[in-house]
């Protein structure tokens, strides 16, 4: 009982006698990174809060970010916090009970000899060590939100290219349906044109050959949206769950929104290399001395009274660790070399992405013209043609041919528009803004603040 109240009472002496340093004797400042210490957001029970405060999420961009994949993604989030808590807690004192046994090597007798008692350690300096790793460590919160942010975008992208492609075998559908109708409805005509040796067996092949063409086009479409059906379906939407809609136009400000918007995956890489450098800050302030308040209070357990005390200041300083510390330097900065690299390839990429969109936008205005012309000069062949069959001026072989013309006309007009559908979502892509397609950003960054 009597050690228990003296290592009580050198414990209080001890903390009265700590030194009025700000680093120890003031709470550490939570306020510069709030966001970072508060309780991580769960994602399935995103929508209650965002209806009482800024907004509700998506039912849609809700049952994307429900996967297993997103989840676990969001769960790294909160890992990333908590590893700044284990370091603040470097920053307190350490008390810890302490206890010896063993023999006497004062007699020759075998006897066995027990202390116990209290060691206390307050840190007072580490040359900044401890602060580097605390900044490096909210840093990485930040790179988990941000990979969030990106493993969110490409999930969502898999479901608006599974949306599209089914919206574009609808049309494919829809044309080829009207193309094979007008085929069968003129196939006995032709067969007995055939029969009265009026049109050739080369003509009816010809013709068959441009079935077969838009029959292959149907056949690689409906594949496709089987497909994105059953991607739809991984992400549990279904029928009932209306398809996003695209922006198209939103791109041409591409320069604009560079200059105001946030780019994750640029972000990303700063942050990485910002995550590097307070590394090498924390490596270098390994070289100072490192000071601490130490104290100690122990007492022999068959000589209460003969209890031993110590209060002073621990100082330790490296003086050779075979160059570790420099070869880990040098690793760091040629890490933060190469992410440098990476950050201007990402920017290259971007730049190129954004200039050959605006080329095959080009390209798409003047081939949309182009098919237009060519679909109304084909319309008006096909009804001059039916007239001219009437009055006994042309064959049915060739206003079947010119029917089924203006139907793989309309289907090249909806293969270019899907083209520069796919161009438009390969550029956001390449950008890491996704979510700008469907105007969706706002809500994924909120999941994660």
């Amino acid at each position: 009982m009597l050690i228990r109240s003296f290592a009580f009472s050198f414990f209080i002496i001890l903390m009265g006698c700590t030194p009025k340093l700000p680093f120890i004797n003031e709470p550490i400042n939570q306020t510069e990174n709030s966001a970072d210490k508060s309780k991580p957001l769960n994602v399935k029970n995103v929508s209650q809060r965002e209806n009482d405060s800024i907004g509700s999420i998506d039912p849609r961009l809700k049952r994307i970010l429900d996967t297993p994949s997103l989840l676990a993604s969001h769960k790294n989030i909160e890992a990333a916090r908590q590893n700044i808590s284990i370091i603040q807690s470097q920053f307190e004192p350490s008390l810890s009970a302490i206890s010896n046994i063993g023999p006497k090597l004062d007699n020759d007798e075998v006897e066995l000899d027990a202390s116990g008692g209290f060691s206390l350690t307050q840190m007072i300096s580490d040359g900044g060590a401890l602060s580097a790793m605390k900044e490096s460590a909210q840093l990485n919160v930040k790179v988990a939100k941000l990979a969030y942010i990106q493993n969110a975008n490409v999930e969502l992208m898999k479901v608006l290219r599974a949306e599209q492609t089914i919206l574009n075998f609808q049309r494919v559908k829809a044309i080829y349906e009207e193309q094979l109708g007008v085929y069968n409805e003129n196939l006995p005509l032709i067969k007995t044109a055939a029969q009265a040796n009026i049109i050739s067996k080369t003509d009816i092949l010809k013709l068959e050959q441009l079935k077969l063409k838009s029959e292959e086009a149907f056949l690689t479409s409906k594949t496709a949206a089987d497909t994105a059906n059953l991607l739809r379906g991984k992400y549990k939407l279904t029928k009932e769950n209306k398809f996003f809609k695209i922006n198209l136009k939103k791109w041409r400000s591409f320069n604009k929104l560079s200059k105001e918007a946030i780019f994750s995956d640029i972000e990303f890489i700063d942050t990485q290399i910002s995550i590097m450098e307070k590394d090498i800050e924390a490596i270098e302030a390994s070289y100072s001395p490192y000071v601490a308040l130490a104290g100690t209070a122990t007492a022999d357990v068959t000589n209460i009274d003969d209890s031993l005390g110590f209060l002073g200041v621990n100082i330790s300083l490296p003086v050779k660790d075979g160059g570790k510390r420099d070869f880990q330097i040098q690793e760091k900065t040629l890490q933060i070399e190469a992410l440098r690299d990476q950050k201007e390839d990402l920017l290259l990429i971007q730049k190129t992405a954004f200039g050959s969109l605006k080329t095959f936008h080009e390209i798409y205005k003047k081939r949309t013209k182009l098919l237009a012309k060519q679909i109304d000069n084909s319309q008006i062949i096909a009804e001059d043609l039916e007239l001219k069959l009437r009055a006994g001026a042309a064959s049915v072989i060739d206003l079947a041919k010119e029917k089924m013309n203006f139907y793989d006309l309309r289907s090249q007009n909806v293969s270019l528009e899907y083209q520069f559908l796919i161009e438009i979502m390969n550029f956001y892509q390449a950008v890491g803004r996704q979510c700008d397609l469907t105007d969706l950003c706002g809500q994924i960054n909120r999941v994660v603040d």
